[in-house]
């Protein structure tokens, strides 16, 4: 037997043998696939045939959405991922609710959309399409628009209708049909300047966010489809009041001035438009027939990406979960063993990876997920001694040695850089740390996590005027409150 093979003996009969005994050598899940279409990545268990239709649909909302905004229809810089289960049960251990049709997160890898199969299809759920709107605008956009825009738009295309011979844009949202069963829609003056996320409305919060979504559907919808019910067309108004304010004015103040009316005589034009027949619009978008081919994932494959996103979704254990039914030593057992040994690391249990890591390091080639998964382990325990404020400069080595080559075999795998400029930020050389972000920023430069990262950490070293467009397009794109007012908070100390 090889040396290789003695060490990997040794391993398994010593420090890994309290978690790799744990794995199972088969697997009884169904045969996963990777599907490509020209601008979406599927993964699923779903039949073929329904993995197509599900894609088909993707593909024409894009092409509609852009037919709509007068985009070209030109490939996206990156493939949004979609992970499709047939297995409601397994769907719900992601989402935490089996019912709902399906949800879409940020991630270090990128936006993913997790739906389940049934009758409902994609089409479907209107979160997927409004937060695939929002995916379109920052990736075709580099304005940030006012929040009340960006979430009005995504309303007013997310309820499309994908009918046989044309898209239809303009109808009611159906999951905002109850924002106006007791509240009537709201001012536009707080459309323009809504509170905090976070704060008012108190128990009602949820109530006044949806009245707030539904309202800026409204104004959007007028503003840009009402000139075909007989009313003024704003839509160039519209344009330059989104200049003006992504250049810096204030949305409530050069309101007027744009649209060449008093905010109230348009609240009442909305009203009068509201109470007649919505103007729907329809788009002559074909059906999507270009091939889309597949490739089956292997039972590691298929494995690493259930736990890359079990962690992505804070789900710690069910990741370990996944990884434990890993086949030992087949295609992908590299990636799976070093990502079992950082969660192992994540809760203060290094002694269970040391020597795995350091024989898989040694020994032949690495893949750049394997290259920042040891990255990842030396970082975390470089960062178990801060805490006592101890250092041990062979651990800050490795953890920049690894994730230098993670950098470079994988220049599009955002986790590689983030663990390097960690490091960086560890031994407190700031200006390297920047270094990879901006290298980072300039591969996704409209990733809401990458620019959080960027501005924070410029607002923690002074650099308020550089931080601002970072922590602006947090503010304009995040759906989390304690984000957005995190990234708000600084914003307004750098005034």
């Amino acid at each position: 037997m090889s040396n290789y093979g003695n060490g990997m003996r040794r391993i398994l009969q010593t420090g890994m043998l309290g978690i790799i005994a744990l794995f199972s050598l088969c697997s009884s899940a169904a045969d996963w696939y990777e599907y490509q279409s020209e601008n979406f990545t599927v993964y699923s268990d779903v039949p073929q045939h329904r993995v197509n239709s599900l894609m088909r649909d993707l593909e024409r909302f894009r092409r509609a959405a852009l037919s709509f905004t007068g985009q070209q229809e030109i490939p996206e810089n990156k493939n949004l991922r979609v992970f499709h289960f047939r297995n409601s049960g397994e769907f719900e251990k992601f989402s935490g609710d089996r019912k709902i049709a399906g949800l879409y997160r940020e991630t270090w890898e990128g936006p993913i959309i997790f739906s389940r199969d049934g009758d409902h299809g994609i089409s479907g759920s209107g979160l997927i399409f409004h937060e695939y709107v929002h995916h379109l605008m920052r990736e075709r956009s580099g304005m940030t628009y006012p929040r009340w825009y960006s979430e009005g738009f995504a309303e007013l295309l997310a309820s499309a209708e994908l009918r046989q011979k044309e898209v239809v844009v303009g109808g009611l949202p159906e999951w905002r049909l109850s924002a106006w069963a007791e509240d009537d829609p709201l001012p536009i003056d707080q459309l323009l300047a809504p509170p905090p996320l976070s704060a008012q409305h108190g128990e009602d919060n949820s109530r006044y966010w949806n009245n707030y979504y539904a309202s800026a559907w409204l104004l959007t919808h007028y503003l840009q489809l009402g000139y075909n019910a007989g009313n003024p067309d704003y839509r160039s108004a519209t344009e330059s009041y989104l200049k003006a304010v992504a250049a810096g004015e204030d949305p409530a103040e050069i309101f007027e001035e744009h649209f060449g009316k008093a905010i109230a005589e348009i609240q009442r034009e909305i009203l009068a438009y509201m109470r007649d027949d919505i103007h729907r619009h329809k788009l002559n978008v074909p059906e999507y027939k270009y091939s889309i081919p597949r490739r089956a994932l292997n039972n590691n494959q298929r494995l690493f990406l259930m736990a890359s996103e079990a962690t992505d979704f804070g789900k710690p254990k069910l990741a370990m979960d996944y990884l434990k039914q890993s086949d030992q030593f087949g295609l992908g057992w590299q990636e799976n063993l070093t990502a079992l040994a950082v969660l192992a690391a994540e809760d203060n249990n290094y002694k269970p990876g040391e020597a795995a890591l350091k024989e898989i390091g040694e020994h032949g080639q690495i893949s750049h997920l394997t290259a920042a998964n040891l990255a990842q382990f030396y970082l975390l325990r470089l960062q178990s001694l801060t805490v006592t404020r101890e250092w041990n400069d062979e651990f800050y080595q490795q953890a920049v040695k690894y994730g230098k080559l993670a950098v470079q075999m994988g220049p599009d795998y955002l986790p590689g850089y983030r663990t390097l400029w960690m490091a960086y930020q560890l031994k407190g050389e700031s200006e390297a740390a920047l270094q990879i972000m901006i290298a980072a920023h300039q591969q996704e430069p409209n990733h809401l996590n990458l620019n959080a990262a960027i501005g924070f950490y410029l607002a923690h070293l002074g650099r308020n005027a550089v931080a601002r467009e970072y922590l602006e397009r947090v503010v304009a794109w995040s759906h989390s409150d304690q984000l957005r007012s995190s990234a708000q908070t600084l914003l307004q100390r750098t005034e």
